[in-house]
């Protein structure tokens, strides 16, 4: 008898022990960050201070310059949480809608059941290889294909995770990069990725909409990424690509015959656990214009200049990039990277600036046949977590 009673209070002893751990696993949590990256940035074909096509990242031409700023409030319990971030510099102020540029993501979630969740508001884009934030990619300078693609979306998130590390996602948002819808019609997305072990995680996503982006006129736009990460002792690899067909029905062209694509392969060498280096190859071929824009420089006749969009039938482009990266990393909360990137547009209808174009004047500096940048960038970011008992 003796016995038994110990034994029922031992496991009553293990079981009150692991409520308590698990109780202790969901209290509520508050979390605060902060995150700047400042840059100084140059570029061969540049010749005033001004903003450079293709780019948000050290976007001016010899220009000191924040990519930037921002604060993040997150809170967490086992029943609801939320979370808001305000941005400033220029990745906002190139790449966000006026309505809404200071707001990265703003959203309120409830817990349907166990493991999954639904969010509204506004969020960061759920498709892409890279982010748009420098801080939590290999390298600085982002992609083309990053670039052209999705920054934010709004809407609702369902969300659910495994536990064997399994994550899923649907989402239904307004549209493409937008926070209020221009048509009808909601856009509506999947992700799905997986982490495999400690080295090996993949991710696929996409949306498919009726869409006014690029040169579509609500033109169907079904828009699928997928990219893998390799994580080793010494070197860190992506994969990605991107891959978009569009369909302008109100001009009777069917389905473009060109996909958007857009691929990149980066490698990241650690030397030691402060100095590394990396290798990034990337194209994007959008010759059907389904998200992107060729602009041209122009003198009009009264001598002033402008940055002119060319029609479809010119406006398509297929660029192809190298970017090299040199980093220097003395905490884990922040790094000195400097880097360097070639670009070259094979079929670029100009090789030279018509005589007297200003791109200060013109708001933008289009890039021609080629151009090389060169960056230096700092950030340092951090979060802290308060616990709150129940």
């Amino acid at each position: 008898m003796k016995k038994t009673l110990l034994l029922l209070l031992t496991l009553w002893t293990i079981d009150a022990s692991a409520q308590d751990s698990l109780k202790a696993d969901i209290d509520p949590t508050l979390t605060f960050g902060a995150y700047a990256d400042g840059y100084y940035s140059w570029y061969s074909n540049g010749d005033d201070v001004a903003q450079q096509q293709h780019d948000c990242i050290g976007a001016y031409h010899n220009n000191f310059g924040l990519n930037i700023a921002q604060v993040t409030g997150a809170y967490t319990s086992d029943r609801v949480r939320g979370v808001a971030t305000f941005h400033f510099g220029d990745i906002p102020a190139i790449t966000w809608a006026n309505n809404y540029r200071f707001i990265q993501e703003a959203n309120a979630g409830v817990r349907l059941a166990e493991r999954l969740w639904l969010d509204v508001g506004f969020f960061k884009t759920h498709v892409g290889t890279e982010s748009f934030l420098p801080k939590d990619n290999l390298m600085s300078i982002i992609s083309l294909g990053t670039f052209y693609g999705p920054f934010y979306q709004s809407g609702a998130r369902l969300s659910y995770d495994t536990k064997n590390d399994w994550h899923f996602e649907a989402h239904a948002i307004n549209g493409y990069n937008l926070h209020i819808d221009n048509n009808e019609f909601k856009t509506f997305g999947l992700l799905v990725s997986k982490k495999w072990s400690d080295k090996v995680y993949t991710s696929y996503s996409g949306m498919a909409g009726q869409e006014n982006v690029g040169l579509l006129d609500d033109g169907y736009l079904v828009y699928q990424n997928v990219y893998t990460n390799l994580t080793f002792k010494k070197v860190d690899v992506q994969l990605g690509v991107d891959i978009a067909f569009a369909n302008e029905w109100k001009r009777n062209l069917d389905w473009l015959p060109e996909p958007l694509v857009a691929g990149l392969a980066t490698v990241k060498y650690h030397v030691n656990n402060e100095f590394a280096i990396g290798l990034r190859g990337e194209i994007f071929s959008d010759e059907q214009s389904i998200n992107s824009r060729r602009i041209n420089p122009v003198v009009a006749t009264d001598g002033s200049s402008r940055a002119a969009l060319t029609s479809r039938a010119n406006g398509g482009m297929t660029i192809y990039g190298g970017t090299i990266s040199l980093e220097y990393k003395p905490s884990e909360k922040g790094f000195f990277r400097i880097e360097s990137r070639m670009l070259y547009d094979p079929n670029s209808p100009l090789a030279n600036y018509p005589e007297g174009f200003s791109s200060r004047e013109a708001g933008v500096n289009p890039m021609l046949t080629g151009r090389t940048q060169v960056m230096a960038t700092v950030g340092v970011y951090f979060d802290k977590t308060f616990n709150f008992a129940r």
